[in-house]
């Protein structure tokens, strides 16, 4: 059997959609719309193809594209733009880092001093195709991960006021110009010595980051809600993620479901703001081990019988799996 024909199915088990791939350019039409259904009908009529990719927005992938076997490079890049735990390998020996797609669009190379594209749209050529130059590798983590990437970084320049090319190319949507200062803020707050200090930051990463910069008063509004999480002890940002657990949770869901009490955590962890896929391969990678299919779907079965998770789009041959949210609005 072929690369194509042997992966095909291991993909779409994890939600991704994937055509056929000759000298990395796709051998069928309307290749960034082609769902599940379309993926099979290829890989029965490319039967014989030895390598595949998939659409970067279609299938809520974003690819960090580095285009250098220099591992160094990839590290910088992995430390402006955050950890992931999908890493490949290009048969060139370049690199690519998966995460979760975020309104990312296709940019060639934002910062021209570096060889790195961002590629929130367009296609990529995936593991394990065969190419010109050798084989595509998965070099850390597996499909399974998939359910569980993280999104892309999106730094706040620290220091925005010498209008530096980073500061432009790192300029921020609309849309997201709130909570983005309000977390630069929050991590700045604990190098800051008074509300004033904050204030100088707040205000030089409101020009320097936004296209259109937030009105003073709501820079004002940012600053005072960070600093007051600083001064009450509840700025956690720059000491690592948290999972928070209410006391009702330890009582209702812990003592009556311990593997939905792990499950739900699990999740908290890598989804917690954004709608997610619960993907029967998670069991896979579950903390502890001796995780099967049946294990996990009954976790995540209780969850939504008791409202932990709810679904908002139902599994489905052209979207793919269920996609859920937390309750209580926050997705």
């Amino acid at each position: 059997m072929s690369t194509f024909g042997e992966w095909q199915p291991r993909y779409e088990e994890a939600g991704i959609a994937t055509f056929p791939v000759r000298d990395k350019k796709p051998a069928v039409q309307g290749y960034l719309k082609a769902g599940l259904r379309a993926s099979r009908q290829f890989a029965g009529r490319f039967a014989a193809e030895e390598a595949f990719g998939f659409a970067c927005k279609r299938n809520n992938i974003c690819v960090l594209d580095v285009d250098t076997p220099s591992e160094q490079t990839l590290c910088d890049a992995l430390a402006k733009f955050g950890p992931t735990p999908i890493i490949v390998r290009s048969g060139s020996g370049n690199w690519q880092a998966w995460y979760r797609h975020n309104g990312e669009r296709r940019s060639v190379r934002p910062d021209p001093a570096q060889p790195i594209d961002i590629l929130g749209d367009g296609f990529v050529v995936a593991p394990p195709s065969l190419g010109g130059k050798g084989r595509y590798e998965l070099i850390t983590g597996s499909l399974a991960d998939i359910p569980n990437l993280p999104t892309m970084r999106r730094p706040v320049a620290e220091n925005p006021t010498q209008g530096t090319p980073e500061a432009d190319t790192d300029r921020i949507d609309v849309g997201q110009r709130n909570d983005t200062l309000w977390r630069a803020c929050m991590a700045k707050a604990k190098s800051c010595g008074s509300m004033e200090e904050l204030m100088q930051f707040a205000f030089a990463a409101n020009r320097a980051s936004f296209y259109e910069p937030l009105p003073d008063d709501e820079v004002v509004r940012v600053v005072a809600s960070a600093w007051r999480k600083q001064l009450s002890g509840e700025n956690w940002f720059g000491g690592g993620g948290r999972v928070v657990v209410q006391h009702d949770e330890i009582d209702n869901v812990m003592r009556r479901n311990p593997d939905a009490f792990l499950l739900l955590t699990v999740l908290r962890r890598y989804h917690w703001g954004r709608e997610f896929v619960v993907a029967n391969a998670m069991h896979e990678t579950m903390p502890g081990g001796g995780w099967t299919r049946k294990r996990l779907a009954a976790a995540r079965s209780w969850l939504e019988k008791t409202g932990e998770i709810k679904q908002v789009r139902p599994a489905s041959k052209t979207y793919g799996p269920a996609l859920y949210r937390f309750k209580g609005g926050q997705f």
